[in-house]
């Protein structure tokens, strides 16, 4: 039986992050042995420099097994693309920027990311381009844009939730023939929740995560938006992926996987 590969990821970790939240999802996570991507905003040097706290938890958690992605430079509108492409800043401009986040990272938490997500998933061909040629393992910005809209309005996601009983797995590939491995985000979950979404989110889970299809499930939020009830979610999710026996990876753990079958399969072909 083919079945999806499963992923968390968190976005918007920066200098300005609550380390008690983070620390809470951390322990969360650790306690049902599952491995969270979490895409940090570079910000500035000095910003990280009055956060000795933050970088110690982040560097802590790569050593249990958890990712640190790149999540953009300051997490502006528009910053690495745009839904209309001929709008989008020049590939030599997001080159630039990309170097610049990189380098921070590096020198602050000790990390060399392979793994991109653009900040508000604001996407371009250019961006791609630069990941590919800067030897990114892959980019995880493409999402739906109706599952965008409604994650941020609980109300509505949880009606659009409940009306659709399922999370239908994504198709990872290789955009514009690049190297490069595009990783969509299966849903946009961001948890200003509210208790009755509790129901709603495991009943979907319960009834379709183990009917999944090949592919790649990849569930995302914001540290931010990090809830009691969010929490409550998660665990019903954990649950769920154990009891139906999913593998549990991060993005750059699921983005080596599919190199490792691709290498396979052309060497026997």
């Amino acid at each position: 039986m083919h079945e999806p590969l499963f992923a968390l990821s968190c976005d918007d970790l920066s200098p300005k992050t609550n380390v008690a939240k983070l620390k809470t999802l951390l322990q969360t996570i650790d306690r049902f042995d599952v491995n969270v991507t979490l895409f940090v905003i570079p910000k500035s040097h000095t910003e990280w420099n009055s956060c000795t706290h933050l970088v110690n938890v982040l560097k802590d958690s790569q050593t249990r097994g958890h990712e640190i992605g790149l999540h953009g430079f300051g997490h502006h509108p528009f910053e690495t693309g745009s839904p209309f492409d001929s709008f989008s800043p020049r590939y030599s401009h997001i080159k630039d920027k990309i170097l610049k986040g990189l380098k921070i990272l590096n020198e602050k938490l000790e990390t060399n990311p392979t793994g991109f997500r653009a900040p508000y998933h604001h996407c371009s061909k250019s961006l791609l381009r630069a990941l590919n040629d800067l030897g990114f393992l892959y980019d995880s910005s493409k999402i739906g844009y109706r599952e965008v809209l409604l994650s941020y309005a609980p109300p509505l996601r949880t009606i659009w939730v409940s009306a659709n009983r399922g999370l239908v797995s994504s198709k990872i590939f290789h955009p514009l023939s690049l190297k490069l491995w595009e990783i969509p985000v299966t849903q946009d979950y961001t948890w200003y929740n509210l208790k009755f979404e509790v129901n709603s989110f495991h009943f979907s889970i319960k009834n379709n995560v183990s009917r999944g299809e090949a592919g790649c499930l990849v569930i995302n939020s914001h540290i931010g938006a990090l809830s009691t009830w969010g929490l409550h979610i998660l665990k019903e999710l954990f649950i769920c992926i154990k009891e139906t026996g999913l593998s549990k990876l991060t993005l750059q753990e699921m983005a080596q996987r599919y190199t490792s079958l691709e290498t396979a399969k052309a060497y026997y072909v």
